[in-house]
């Protein structure tokens, strides 16, 4: 049932993605009605999976659930900001991820998360949606400055007619820090409630890179809120961000190897 319920998100997220696609090669764009219906398949499908994947153990599992937080995020940004351009990203993301996740094996093994508590869970769950808040803000920052490119340019073309308006994507990315920014911070109180109150042995790299996330994610809200940064300065720091994030979990993975812990 795991398996099946990923192919068959991992097949409707494929064509999500092209469907979101095709404008840019010149082909007719896709009713709004199949950019909701067809993720929202996929995301129902691929909830039945992620519910038989508890208790969360390492990096299969983690990246679904990543996968499946991003497809959410795709919806919510077509339905709320009509921002369906932020499939441009998270679709082939999302994809990507489940096909990683089914490459790696995604039946956790029974002897390592034997014993694994719900505050444990919950602070896997509530990082990997921090993680995927700041992707967001990552996402709708890089089609802001692809489209202010565009205009400065005054080339007005796919990218110009299919993006959302550059007020809209700034409140995307505003939104999605200010949301992301507690997240985080919640997973990280958590993460060391589990480590030093719950006695459970918590991997040195989770912490620092969860650290890590926090430090930089609350400097990106700091200048956007009390900085008042906005448009293409907050983007920058966006972008910046996340870059940070991921290159510090590149060299974590590089240094620990191993695909027990969720990070």
């Amino acid at each position: 049932m795991v398996l099946t319920s990923h192919f068959i998100a991992l097949g409707l997220y494929a064509l999500t993605t092209v469907l979101v696609l095709a404008p840019f090669a010149g082909l007719r764009s896709a009713p709004r009605s199949l950019l909701l219906g067809v993720p929202i398949a996929g995301i129902a499908a691929h909830l039945l999976g992620v519910a038989r994947l508890t208790p969360f153990m390492g990096v299969a599992p983690t990246l679904s659930m990543l996968a499946l937080f991003l497809a959410l995020f795709q919806v919510a940004s077509e339905a709320a900001f009509r921002a369906s351009a932020v499939g441009v990203f998270t679709g082939p993301l999302a994809t990507g991820l489940i096909g990683l996740a089914l490459l790696i094996g995604l039946v956790p093994d029974a002897r390592l998360v034997a014993g694994r508590s719900p505050w444990s869970i919950l602070h896997i769950t509530v990082s990997i949606l921090g993680l995927a808040m700041l992707a967001l803000a990552f996402i709708a920052a890089a089609l802001y400055l692809l489209q202010f490119r565009e205009l400065k340019a005054k080339r007005f073309g796919q990218v110009f007619r299919l993006f959302p308006p550059l007020e809209r994507l700034d409140q995307l990315n505003h939104l999605s820090l200010v949301v992301g920014f507690p997240t985080v911070t919640l997973g990280v109180l958590l993460g060391f409630g589990v480590r030093y109150a719950g006695g459970v042995s918590v991997d040195a790299a989770q912490v620092v890179w969860g650290m890590l996330m926090w430090l930089v994610l609350g400097w990106a809200v700091g200048v956007r809120v009390v900085r008042h940064w906005a448009g293409r300065r907050a983007a920058f720091a966006s972008i910046a961000s996340f870059a940070a994030v991921l290159l510090v979990y590149l060299a974590l993975k590089l240094t620990t190897p191993g695909t027990e812990r969720f990070l």
